[in-house]
Parts: C-alpha cells; structure tokens; sequence
C-alpha cells in the first residue's frame, strides 16, 4: 500500500552502486530492489515475522486492510545518514504492538537503536481515558500517512481502521538516532457532550491523521501541517478537540505546539456524513503565480478544494462563509444537511490524497469523474477547470504526479483502481489533461497491471514511473 522510494547511485559497498527501489508490504517484508535488473532478486531484504516464535503480521480486524495489517505506510529516508524508517504493525503471541524500525538503506541491517516499541499517551478526559490519561492503542490504531522529517525528528501519525474502534489522531516525534520518543500529539483529549456524530469515537475522540497515505507537509520554516479527518470538534469555543481540522504545528523540543487552524464551518454535516477533511493532505504551493501569497490547498472527501493563506488560516465562523483566501466543489454534490445520507459509491465524488501542482496549474481527480484540471489566473485558481481527461475514475478516483523539464514536457501520471480492481496508469500532456498520451491498457499484453491498489502513487524518476500493484512492482520507460 505504500508508494516506493527511489535512490540513485547508491553505494552498497562490494555490491558496488546500483538504482535501487525501495519497497515495503503488509507482510511486514522491506525489499531492496535494482531497478536496472528488477528480475534479479532483491539485493537485500528484512522480514519482521516469525511464525515460529509467534511473531506474525497483526490481524485485520476491521477488514479495512485486506487481510492483515504490516507496514502500511510510505517511510522516509535521511539523506544524509541513509537510514530507512518505517513502522511494523506485528501480533507477538496474540499480543498486537507496533514498532519503529530503522535499518541502513545500503545493507538492510539496523541502524542505530533499530527499533523502538511504540508507546505513548496524553492527559485528556476524552474516549479511551484512563484515570486521566488517553492511552495509544496499537489494535486501533492505524499507522497509514507517510514518515517524513523535521529539524532533525521523524515524524509519524497514526489514522484509524475504517472508523473501527475507539480511535484518536496521533502525530509523535522520534529521535533518529535512539528511537526516543520526543513528542506527542493528540487532536481530539477532551470529553464532549454534545457531538453532531455518535460514533464509537465520538464525544471526545476521532480526528485520525491518515490523509489516504499522505504524509505531512513541512514548510521551510519547520512549520507541519497535516489534516485531523472525522471526529469531535470544540475548538472554536477553546476546547482541545479539532475534529476536521487543517492543523499547522511546530515541534518545540518535547511537545508540538498549534500555531494556527482552519475548520469548515460545514464541519457538523461533514462528520455526520463522513465527508472528512482528512481523506487528504496538504500540499504547499509555489508562489510563482499566487501574487505572493503562500498557499496550501487541503481536500475533502465532500469533493471541495480549500485554499488558504498559511499566514492566517481563517480557523472557524459559524454559519460560513470560511475566512480562507478560496473555495469551490471539484465534485458535483455538497454537503448541506447533516441527516443521513449515502455518500460512499459511485453517487458521490470524493477527493483522497494529495492534489498536484505544475507551472501555474492544479490536477485533481474525484472519485466516478474525470480529471480535472484547474489554472491560476490573477494570484488566485479559476474555478472553471481549464481541461478535463477523457478518463473517470473509480471509487477512489485518481492519483497524480508531475514529471517536466521545468516548465517544459510535463506529462501528468495519474493511477487507478477501477470499479471492477484492475490497477490503470495513465500519462496525460499536462498543458492540457484532455490529452491522454498513454495509458497501460493501450498494450495490454505488454503493459497490463494487474490488481490495482487503493491509493497508490506512482514514482517518476530517471525517466521511469514505477508502481505497485497486487504483489509486484511494475517499472515503466521508454520504448527502445
């Protein structure tokens, strides 16, 4: 489930150097794989099971994950030292716990403390306290948005299974070097009486940080922002629940601290209807067309793009209109009532992930529409998209990346599950969408994927797109 990692050139010592992809699985494998001879066996790999001593994958017992649950998540790299992080979600002897691994990219072996047991809690008197503290949950938690760093800390952030459970958002901060346990974060500590849902993480819980796989986004000055999906909400009467919240942190030495936020103020109908803000993250935009403004653009699964002046997010006005610098529906339905309402399928056109961005332009793909392609104009996006691909997409509708020479060449990938499973790349002429370059049922005996995989990313680099799908990695490049 999680997008592979690229690294080139890498020395691997009597190995010599090779391109390598790095990829993870639910099965709690990591693989080292040449991309110039991927049908060579990895050049090195780690197993975190060992059925013989009890240690196997942990159960999927919200059905959310396919059969089991292992390292779902994207992991991130240090550029510098070449340690690999990532998290193992393992059952030891029927016990369910979660660990943070970090090993050598060049060899696979620990680097490092190698692993530290994930264990935490904060003071709050919301669901899942005891005497006073919320304690982190390894059964309920699900660790689904991308690893990423900030000044020196890897940050992780943990979602839910589907809603399964009595379940939190959690953003903790580790020590690269020990594994230590620096800071943490929880969105939603405080019992709540009155809840618009009434959820099993409800009225004092929710707010899970998962963004379909998105990790956070960190802007130069270390600023994090990343979006709190479903759940209890009182922030804008000073209390400590920020339910479908657009949250900008700062890690302060031991503790996060909120700089700012930005709820809807159609947040009630969007927890009743699970319309959440957090099916997605944020992407920071360049200011090469915003007039200088610096922007992040945030999704929702109601279908609806917000933009926003990182400077002052607008947090919350009651009744609307949102104090934010633009919104608009990308999808063709809204949120307008908070009574129960189907809006999972193909009758609503939700957004997950993250958006793309090129040379003044915006990509983004709904779920059961085609994609759409939207232009700055005047500092601010046009709402009429500019283009449209002759594709729709599936119920999870359509990842994208960017691959240009500068601002020149830029093709747009974008990757599908489709209704009936079957994984699809497509490449579009990213000056306008409408044209569809290729696609990999074009050829299908030759470039066919199989099943596709909800949410996955492709990854453009040296002139290749790689992706997952079912069990494999498939590498895409020029025709020779």
């Amino acid at each position: 489930m999680a997008q592979p990692l690229y690294v080139t050139s890498l020395d691997m010592g009597q190995a010599g150097k090779h391109n390598v992809i790095i990829v993870v699985t639910e099965n709690d494998s990591v693989y080292a794989i040449d991309a110039d001879n991927p049908g060579a066996g990895p050049l090195w790999q780690r197993s975190y099971v060992d059925p013989a001593n009890g240690i196997t994958t942990a159960p999927d017992t919200s059905n959310a994950m396919g059969g089991q649950v292992g390292i779902s998540s994207t992991p991130v790299i240090d550029a510098n030292t070449g340690v690999l992080y990532f998290v193992t979600a393992i059952s030891n002897n029927g016990v369910v716990q979660q660990w943070l691994r970090a090993v050598d990219v060049r060899t696979g072996k620990d680097a490092g403390a190698g692993s530290m047991q994930i264990q935490a809690s904060v003071p709050g008197d919301g669901k899942g306290s005891v005497n006073g503290q919320i304690p982190f949950d390894p059964t309920v938690e699900n660790q689904r948005a991308g690893l990423t760093e900030v000044n020196g800390s890897i940050l992780v952030a943990w979602g839910s299974f589907s809603d399964w459970g009595v379940y939190h958002g959690w953003l903790m901060a580790f020590d690269p070097k020990t594994l230590a346990l620096q800071a943490v974060f929880n969105p939603t500590t405080q019992y709540q009486a009155i809840d618009p849902a009434n959820g099993p993480s409800d009225h004092g819980g929710g707010g899970s940080f998962w963004q379909a796989g998105a990790a956070p986004a960190v802007d130069a000055n270390g600023n994090i922002y990343l979006n709190a999906a479903n759940g209890s909400f009182n922030a804008n009467s000073g209390g400590n629940n920020y339910g479908d919240t657009l949250l900008k942190l700062k890690l302060n030495g031991s503790s996060f601290q909120i700089e700012d936020w930005f709820t809807p103020s159609s947040e009630a109908c969007m927890d009743v209807e699970d319309l959440e803000l957090g099916s997605g993250g944020v992407a920071l935009i360049p200011t090469d067309f915003t007039n200088g403004s610096k922007y992040a653009i945030a999704l929702s699964k109601e279908g609806r793009l917000f933009m926003l002046n990182t400077d002052t997010l607008g947090k919350f006005n009651a009744g609307g209109p949102d104090q934010i610098a633009q919104e608009f529906m990308i999808g063709e339905q809204s949120c307008s009532d908070p009574s129960p309402i189907d809006t999972e399928g193909p009758g609503w056109n939700r957004l997950y992930g993250n958006l793309s961005y090129w040379n003044g332009n915006i990509y983004a793909g709904a779920s059961s529409l085609a994609l759409k392609q939207y232009q700055f104009q005047n500092g601010l996006l046009n709402p009429t998209p500019v283009a449209t691909s002759p594709t729709t997409y599936g119920l999870r509708g359509a990842n994208t990346v960017v691959s240009a020479h500068g601002n020149q060449s830029g093709i747009v990938w974008a990757y599908e599950k489709t209704t009936t499973g079957q994984g699809i790349l497509h490449a579009y002429d990213a000056t306008s969408v409408s044209t569809e370059l290729w696609n990999s049922m074009m050829d299908s005996t030759r470039d066919a994927l199989g099943e596709g995989i909800g949410f996955s990313t492709p990854v453009v680099v040296n002139g290749r797109v790689i992706v997952t799908y079912d069990t494999r990695v498939g590498i895409f490049g020029l025709l020779q």
